[in-house]
Order: C-alpha cells, then structure tokens, then sequence
C-alpha cells in the first residue's frame, strides 16, 4: 500500500526578518494543513468514450510525470472540510484547462458563480489520478497557499491519519 507523507514532523526551518527559525511540525501543520505535492493538468485521452483508450491515457501519464508543457507540479490542501477537489481558478486559466461550466458554491465567505473546468489531479506518490470537473476555486488571490484542494469525493478511496501531536499527518491509497 502506497503510503505519502502530508503533514511536517520534526521541526521546520523558515526565514523570518532575515534569520531563519525553526517551527515545530504540530505549528506548521495546524497553520499549513496536510500538504501533499500534486500534478494538475488536462489530458484529452482520459476523456474518450473507449474504456481502453482511457486507460491506455492513464499509463502513458503514470509513465511520463512532470514532462507534459501543460501540467504543473503545485502544493495541495488535504480538505475534509471540502466535498470535492477544486483547482486555483488562476492556476486553471494559466493551464487553459477547457471551462465547460458555472456553479453555484458556498462557504464561509457566502455563496458565489465559479468557473468549472475539465482536467486531472493525481497525485505521483501514490499514483493515484482523479479527472473530470474541477470548480476553479480563488485559493490563491484569497491568500491560500495551495493551489489545489483535495476533497472528500477524492479522499472517499484513501485513508488519512493525522497526528497534530507530532505534526505527522499521512495519506495511503
């Protein structure tokens, strides 16, 4: 069972007014949240009518990571808070993900029209891939820093164990 690290055990060197300090993981990963590298993109061949063809898209995809123009290598939030994956609305348009709709969300901040778009987030340590439609959420221009959300539809196939004590947090599949 593939197993990823998402949380900041130990502690954490940042840089502050010039010096540099160290943070303990339980800190970072109560400020930070679990944090997992993940790719963001769009691939046309997972979205054929062809089963085959579809998995043939997934394979070529595990088999070349971090080489296609159009995908990006960016920080995501482990969400449970939220009931779907969404992507940086910025970080969409940057990729020229295909918008193919609005909705309605809500959340603190009230109810809003967001962008939706096509594409696939996987994430490479597990090997795991979702695709199909992502709101395009402001994560960024709201001062988050991720640029992707991992949700519950997404988690729904993982198992999550977070440890604030010691600011481990993992993710498996």
């Amino acid at each position: 069972m593939p197993i990823a690290e998402c949380g900041f055990p130990g502690f954490v060197p940042s840089i502050a007014g010039g010096r540099t300090i160290f943070q303990s993981g339980a800190q970072v990963l109560q400020m930070k949240g679990p944090t997992i590298m993940v790719e963001v993109g769009f691939e046309p061949g997972l979205f054929q009518p062809d089963p085959s063809q579809v998995a043939e898209a997934a394979r070529v995809l595990a088999a070349a990571p971090d080489t296609h123009p159009t995908f990006k290598l960016v920080e995501a939030l482990v969400d449970t808070g939220a009931g779907d994956s969404c992507i940086d609305e910025d970080l969409a348009q940057e990729l020229n993900l295909p918008l193919i709709d609005q909705a309605k969300c809500s959340g603190v901040g009230g109810e809003h029209t967001l962008n939706v778009y096509l594409g696939h987030i996987r994430i490479p340590t597990l090997g795991q891939l979702r695709y199909g439609r992502f709101t395009g959420a402001k994560l960024k221009a709201g001062g988050q820093p991720h640029q992707t959300l991992i949700g519950r539809a997404q988690l729904s196939t993982m198992i999550l164990i977070y440890d604030g004590r010691t600011g481990a947090a993992h993710l498996a599949v």
